[in-house]
C-alpha cells in the first residue's frame, strides 16, 4: 500500500481524455476500525495506479480494513458545461471496483442529499450502471442549474465501503419524453438577469445552441415552435415581459415570425427553466451534442 501511494504521489498532473461518463471522487469506506486513513490529493492519478491502490485494500477479504481511503479518479465536466448534454448524467462501471462485496446499492441524491433514484442488486455488479435524469417513478426528477452526485455502497459479512462521486451541476441538458418528445432545459439564469426581463451576456451562445436543435428537428404539425417558461408567479409581469423577450429573440434566431413561437408559462414545481420541445421524430433519432 505504502508503495503504491508513494508512486500514486509522485505522479505529475495530467488529464484523462473526456469520456462520456462523470469522472468521480471515489472514497472507500470500512466499518471496521483501523489505521486513519489516507489522503490522497491531487494531481489527478493515472487509472493504472488507481486500480493498484484499490487492489491494495484489505475490504470483504477478511482482514483489517482502513477506516476510509480517499482517492482521487480524475475530474473532467467538460461534457456537461456544453449546452444540453445528452444522458447518462452520472454513470459507474464496475471494472473501476475491486474490491469484493456481496450486495450493493446505487442512489442518485442532488445537492441537499435526498435521493432522487435507487437501484440495489445481490452480487457483484456485472454492467455498467447510470442515471437518465428520472425518478423512482419514471417521471423527470432532473433540473437545470442543480448539482448531483451518485453514491455507491458495496456490502459483504458486516462490512461496507462507499464510492461517493464529484457532484456534477446540470446548466442544461436533453431528456427523452414519455410522449416521444425531446426536452432541452436550460436554467433560467443564463439566459435572463435575476429580476429583470433583460438577456444575460451570455444568452445569446445558450439561446442559439438551443434554436440550431429546434431547426434540425421534424416540423411540429402546426408548423409552429413550443417553448415553456417555469417560473415562480405566473400572473407577474416579470414573467410575462420575460416570456414576450424570449418569444422576440428565439424567432430573431429562427429567422421565423414571433407569431411562430408559443412560450407557454408554466409554475415551477420542479425549478425555474427555460424548455423547448422538439416533436417525435419520425425517422432516425436525432442525437446531437
Amino acid at each position: 500500500m505504502t508503495s503504491a501511494l508513494l508512486l500514486l504521489l509522485a505522479l505529475p498532473a495530467w488529464s484523462a481524455p473526456a469520456k462520456s461518463e462523470l469522472s468521480q471522487d471515489i472514497t472507500v469506506k470500512a466499518r471496521a476500525a483501523g489505521a486513519v486513513g489516507v489522503q490522497v490529493s491531487p494531481p489527478t492519478a493515472s487509472k493504472p495506479v488507481i486500480d493498484e491502490v484499490l487492489r491494495s485494500l484489505s475490504l470483504g477479504r477478511g482482514a483489517r480494513a482502513p477506516a476510509a481511503e480517499r482517492i482521487r479518479a480524475g475530474g473532467d465536466n467538460a461534457r456537461f458545461a456544453r449546452p444540453f448534454p445528452e444522458p447518462p448524467f452520472l454513470a459507474l462501471s464496475p471494472a473501476n471496483i475491486v474490491a469484493v462485496y456481496d450486495e450493493w446499492t446505487f442512489e442518485v441524491l442532488d445537492g441537499e442529499g435526498d435521493i432522487l433514484w435507487k437501484s440495489d442488486g445481490v452480487g457483484m455488479l456485472n454492467e455498467k450502471i447510470d442515471w437518465d435524469g428520472g425518478g423512482p417513478d419514471g417521471r423527470l426528477a432532473v433540473v437545470a442549474g442543480r448539482a448531483y452526485r451518485y453514491r455507491f455502497t458495496g456490502r459483504r459479512a458486516g462490512r461496507a465501503f462507499i464510492i461517493d462521486s464529484d457532484p456534477v451541476t446540470l446548466r442544461s441538458f436533453t431528456h427523452r419524453e414519455y410522449a416521444g418528445e425531446t426536452r432541452l432545459e436550460a436554467d433560467t439564469s443564463l439566459l435572463f438577469k435575476e429580476g429583470t426581463a433583460d438577456f444575460t451576456k451570455d444568452a445569446g451562445v445558450w439561446i442559439d445552441a438551443l434554436t440550431s436543435r429546434m431547426r434540425l428537428g421534424e416540423p411540429r404539425a402546426d408548423g409552429n415552435y413550443k417553448l415553456e417558461l417555469a417560473t415562480k408567479d405566473l400572473r407577474g409581469k416579470l414573467a410575462k415581459a420575460r416570456a414576450r423577450a424570449l418569444t422576440r429573440r428565439v424567432a430573431k434566431s429562427l429567422v421565423t415570425a414571433p407569431e411562430r413561437v408559443a412560450v407557454s408559462l408554466m409554475p415551477a414545481m420542479r425549478g425555474e427553466a427555460v424548455s423547448a420541445f422538439l416533436p417525435p421524430s419520425k425517422g432516425a433519432s436525432l442525437r446531437v451534442e
